[in-house]
């Protein structure tokens, strides 16, 4: 891993990021959905970070075109629950509505980096596994977020889990964003929390920024050894490559 003060922004074009994990805190919320369905239809009570540790193998062995059915349909038969898969689906976005459009907002620093960036003339990319049902809350279904930044006008370009066949650790998604612009992985750097979209950014030859998120704890080490760079907050890069004076609480 390189220091941070290597990293040469004036070579760099595109910015990409990705967005659950990276520019919101949104890996727990899935982790308490998850607790209250099995909870509710299997009668068990399972330790959050084992549901996160289970659900991460299995997003990582699974190649289902589908994956979100299909682990819907592992939750249903793991736990022995009697329900389909279509009214499970249905329950755990149920559980988390309202917290998506109520209660997540951008981590701190996304809305000043961001418009940093826009200003000085960087194309800004989304690239990620998020939905476009979540992405529709992100942008205007959530008063906060939709108040800090005007999403549409922000990002340039968005390729989102429709648009690809392949989940990362593959590299399509950020393959994608490469051939949509024909631009050479120089040009570009990536901003990701999670081992699988390092992996994937590195797989596409992209220099990446791994934003800590303590829900890739468990994959710390990994992450550590693969990343290019690493920052504690969006605070510490603008300080360090965009001439920022931010205070930010740095991990220990």
């Amino acid at each position: 891993m390189k220091k941070l003060e290597e990293l040469d922004l004036s070579k760099k074009k595109y910015i990409i990021f990705d967005m659950d994990g990276t520019l919101i805190d949104s890996i727990g919320i899935w982790n308490e959905a998850d607790y209250k369905i099995i909870h509710q239809f299997a009668q068990l009570s399972v330790d959050l970070d084992e549901i996160q540790k289970d659900r991460d193998f299995f997003l990582e062995h699974n190649s289902s075109t589908d994956i979100y059915v299909a682990y819907c349909d592992y939750l249903i038969q793991k736990y022995h629950m009697d329900i389909s898969k279509e009214e499970l689906i249905n329950k755990r976005w149920a559980s988390v509505d309202f917290i998506l459009r109520n209660e997540l907002s951008y981590k701190d620093g996304v809305r000043e980096l961001l418009r940093e960036l826009k200003s000085r003339g960087f194309i800004l990319v989304l690239a990620t596994a998020t939905t476009q049902r979540q992405i529709d809350i992100y942008a205007e279904g959530n008063s906060k977020m939709a108040s800090a930044v005007s999403f549409y006008d922000t990002f340039d370009f968005v390729v989102r889990k429709e648009d690809v066949q392949h989940k990362k650790p593959n590299p399509e998604v950020y393959l994608k964003v490469l051939n949509h612009y024909q631009a050479n992985p120089l040009e570009c750097l990536v901003f990701e929390d999670s081992l699988h979209g390092i992996m994937a950014a590195k797989a596409a030859k992209i220099e990446t920024v791994n934003v800590y998120d303590k829900y890739s704890n468990r994959e710390r080490n990994k992450i550590n050894l693969l990343t290019d760079y690493r920052i504690d907050s969006f605070y510490e890069f603008m300080n360090m490559k965009l001439g920022g004076n931010y205070e930010y609480t740095k991990r220990k």
